[in-house]
């Protein structure tokens, strides 16, 4: 492969380590900080808007701007801002939840950003077989630093405090900035005609396919967003176990997104939109085995290690299901516009899960001494999701690809 792919590569891996790190220890340090399941799923919520923001914007940059540069300018930023966060957390009278809030949402908007910009450049660098290949390494590093980067956050929280986290995490960020500027990336820019994005024309070819998106906007709305923002609450906040166990059950969840992609790409001969259900009743049916396992009579290390397993499964029926559904899309998408319908239709898809993370922050909140309450409202909303979709899928599966 190129050289600089491989320089990518590393830098990939320094700067996601960091970033997952810090997306995991930011929001515990505020839940132990405060005690406030609203405010925690509150902000975890808005952080995750400048992130959709980013990954709008980045596609443009990425296209009109040398890579290698926007790659070191965004993780330039990072550095400076994790060492303000820095210096703002020895203040004694700093308030946290700005503090986190700020430091979150810089980290997800400069996500959104930077991706665009790696995806990008691989075209430019690898050709054929070994841009297959890149890409599976790419995705392989961002699944790798996202189950490594909580655990490692969780222990160096405990041995640095968040200011010394955030200071390292800064020192990474600089390195490989300095190390970004070197990268010798091709610049090809794109032409003007192909940066216009025409919404109102894709959804007046592809109304049939929107109500595809719906079904995953309404997921993560109603349903996902119980275990996603459940999970740590749960785990820190119920059964009162520590910071390492927290960690533990997310890298398990983690570890089910994997794996949900690895059944997809294993038995993509099989799969079709119309048993895209039966992974649909999978997440209805963790739900409401989620709510049983926390129930009052349930011993905490029983309910524990349930919930880590339940977590897993979910997420790997979550990415199975998403991977279905947006290769559905991807099949029947208007010919020759599929890149631009597929990033419409993931942003608008994804923009109602910081309204799900805020509401069942809200509900746990008001239910914390019954949290099954929630996971069983959760399962009753998936029901009446599947009897939808089951319709919509029936009428998609007729769909031509124009």
């Amino acid at each position: 492969m190129n050289p600089t792919f491989y320089k990518i590569t590393v830098c990939q891996i320094i700067t996601l380590f960091g970033n997952a790190a810090l997306r995991f220890a930011l929001p515990l340090y505020l839940l132990r900080r405060t005690d406030s399941a609203a405010l925690y799923g509150s902000v975890t919520a808005l952080a995750l808007v400048p992130m959709l923001l980013g990954t709008l914007a980045g596609g443009v940059l990425a296209d009109r701007c040398r890579k290698q540069k926007i790659m070191a300018v965004l993780d330039t930023v990072s550095a400076i801002g994790m060492a303000a966060a820095a210096a703002a957390a020895a203040m004694p009278a700093a308030p946290v939840t700005p503090l986190v809030l700020a430091a979150l949402c810089l980290l997800y908007a400069v996500e959104g950003l930077y991706q665009p910009a790696v995806q990008a450049s691989l075209p430019l660098l690898l050709n054929g077989a070994a841009l297959a290949r890149g890409n599976a390494v790419i995705q392989l590093v961002d699944t790798i630093d996202e189950l490594l980067g909580p655990l490692l956050g969780s222990v160096l929280l405990h041995t640095l405090e968040l200011r010394g986290l955030l200071l390292l995490c800064a020192v990474c960020f600089a390195v490989s900035a300095l190390w970004e500027r070197t990268l010798p990336i091709p610049y090809a820019p794109a032409a003007r005609s192909c940066l216009r994005l025409p919404p109102k024309a894709l959804f007046r070819q592809s109304r049939p396919l929107l109500r595809l998106a719906a079904v995953l906007a309404l997921l993560n709305l109603a349903v996902v967003p119980a275990v996603t923002v459940g999970v740590p609450l749960l785990v820190v906040r119920y059964y009162a176990f520590s910071d390492t166990a927290l960690a533990i059950t997310q890298s398990a969840m983690s570890a089910g997104g994997l794996l949900g992609g690895v059944l997809a790409g294993a038995f993509a001969k099989r799969l079709s939109l119309r048993r895209g259900t039966a992974a649909l009743w999978c997440i209805t049916a963790v739900c409401a085995l989620l709510g049983l396992a926390v129930l009052p009579c349930v011993p905490a290390a029983a309910g524990y290690i349930a919930v880590t397993s339940l977590a897993f499964c979910m997420m790997a029926a979550a990415a199975l299901f998403q991977i279905l559904l947006f290769t559905a899309i991807q099949a029947h998408a208007p010919t020759g516009q599929t890149g631009r319908f597929m990033s419409l239709i993931t942003v608008c898809a994804c923009l109602t899960q910081p309204v799900g993370q805020a509401a069942f922050g809200l509900l746990y909140g008001r239910f914390a001494a019954l949290p099954s309450a929630v996971l069983f409202a959760a399962a009753a909303a998936s029901i009446f999701i599947n009897l939808a979709a089951s319709h919509i899928f029936k009428k998609a599966a007729s769909f031509s690809k124009s």
